[in-house]
């Protein structure tokens, strides 16, 4: 007989190696009710993930450079922008004085 070389988990029905200590996806495991014939995740969240009444999304999206929708807002591009000039510059400056 073969050795299965993959399961399917029970909590989350993802295919997981054999040899997998837990589930890539959902984090199941032998101590959270791993078996064939489990219903349900038998473990609870660890402590730090409620609701942060303090944390703005829109701040700590800006303080990244970010614009709401996760792309890199107007103000980040002409920074970008102004590094890449100053850069080449440098590299021609550079170059020019040794060639010269």
């Amino acid at each position: 007989m073969k050795k299965r070389r993959t399961i399917t988990c029970p909590h989350c029905d993802a295919t997981v190696p054999a040899s997998a200590p837990a589930c890539p996806e959902c984090g199941s495991d032998a101590q959270t009710g791993w078996s064939e014939d489990a219903e349900a995740w038998v473990g609870d969240l660890p402590t730090g993930y409620d609701d942060d009444a303090d944390f703005d999304e829109q701040d700590t999206l800006r303080s990244l450079g970010l614009a709401g929708d996760g792309r890199p807002s107007r103000e980040e591009i002409r920074r970008r922008r102004l590094a890449a000039v100053w850069v080449l510059l440098l590299a021609c400056i550079v170059a020019w004085l040794v060639w010269r």
